[in-house]
């Protein structure tokens, strides 16, 4: 009888060692699960971005292609904090029922819990009435860059999965909405010159700081009304300014500026609200900028766009949760996932994995191996399931 939880911490710290930090390669673990697979003769196959270097891949066990279920993961992982933790984040420690690295929770914990049972699909392949496809993507963290080429992907493949299972943690606990999300870089162009005189110069850290705070006003707007019955937790879309770079030195004025922000919107309404912000960036500030400097001006460049996942009833995907594990009612995320664009794709969506989501993006990241254990039995369940429907 196969030890699923042995099995799979032996996977999870094979890909723990993989420093799959997002934005960067994740050729070498897609390498590991390409040949872990095929050696079971799991029929494999990977999308590449341009680069060449990130990688999709998508594993089919079983012959109907198109009333499958989709079992999805990404591959990357945030940076580990230079302060926090214990020990090496790219190192899996096991201690006190618990399994530490990066990435551990969020989510190889749920790649490695699905790779541990391809061996048993594939064993029983002749029998499933339901085919079991793996997709693992890549750069979900910053901005579901895999995900949203996963729609041609598997149109290449012939692929039309009827269920999407995104196994992020949540505890077991089925999610079936989340907020979506716009992210970007503004950039502010302004003149620089001797700080003892600014006569005639555009400090691009001022008008900087002046769009920073209309974009502050606007968030506070949408937080004063809160959207009535909704069940997203900020009942709101709400706006954040995270990261801020310009100036040289205390006596050179700024001539460049720029900031990371983003937007995670209820009903996909993030467009409107950007348009807002530009308008003002043209009719309030780069008359003021153009006046003294007509070189000089704010250019907005979008990053990524995650789309919000709806809520759709009835739901096959629910239901299924429903069926083999627990009756409660899936709730809303305030985070983005790769959940909607397979529901781009026409598939029906859920959000639903071990592990408690409050842990994510921490130092000392864990997985509870009682959450492992969790996992192994909905799999035993979606297993089962797969025999008979």
């Amino acid at each position: 009888m196969t030890n699923y939880l042995k099995k799979t911490e032996k996977i999870l710290a094979d890909l723990i060692a993989f420093p799959t930090i997002t934005g960067t390669s994740n050729s070498a673990l897609i390498s590991y699960v390409k040949e872990y697979l095929q050696k079971f003769d799991i029929e494999v196959a990977l999308d590449s971005h341009p680069d060449g270097k990130r990688f999709n891949l998508i594993a089919i066990i079983g012959s109907k292609k198109k009333d499958s279920i989709l079992l999805s993961a990404h591959t990357d992982v945030v940076p580990p904090q230079q302060i926090g933790w214990s020990s090496n984040p790219f190192k899996l420690k096991k201690t006190k029922g618990r399994l530490y690295g990066r990435g551990a929770l969020d989510m190889k914990g749920f790649i490695a819990l699905i790779l541990a049972f391809a061996p048993t699909f594939k064993f029983l392949e002749n029998a499933l009435q339901t085919s079991i496809v793996y997709a693992l993507t890549f750069d979900e963290e910053e901005g579901t860059f895999g995900a949203a080429q996963m729609k041609n992907f598997l149109k290449r493949l012939d692929l039309k999965p009827k269920v999407a299972i995104v196994g992020e943690p949540t505890g077991m606990q089925p999610f079936n909405g989340h907020k979506g999300g716009l992210e970007l870089i503004t950039k502010i162009k302004g003149s620089s010159g001797h700080a003892s005189d600014p006569i005639g110069k555009v400090n691009a850290l001022y008008f900087g700081a002046r769009l920073i705070s209309f974009i502050e006003t606007i968030g506070k707007e949408l937080a004063q009304s809160p959207i009535k019955d909704c069940d997203f937790q900020p009942p709101y879309t709400t706006l954040s300014v995270g990261h801020i770079l310009g100036g040289e030195a205390r006596n050179i004025i700024p001539n460049q500026c720029e900031f990371k922000w983003e937007i995670r919107s209820i009903a996909n309404e993030d467009q409107f609200i950007l348009q807002r912000i530009k308008d003002f960036a043209i009719n309030d500030l780069h008359p003021e900028m153009h006046a003294m400097d007509d070189t000089t001006g704010i250019e907005f460049i979008e990053i990524a766009r995650c789309p919000s996942l709806q809520v759709k009833t009835p739901s096959i995907a629910t239901s299924l949760i429903q069926r083999l594990w627990t009756n409660v009612e899936p709730s809303v995320l305030s985070f983005g996932t790769d959940g909607a664009h397979y529901q781009a794709c026409g598939i029906d969506t859920v959000i639903f994995g071990p592990g408690d989501m409050r842990l994510m993006h921490q130092p000392d990241e864990f997985i509870e191996v009682s959450a492992i254990n969790s996992g192994i039995s909905f799999m035993k369940k979606l297993l089962e399931f797969c025999q008979e429907n």
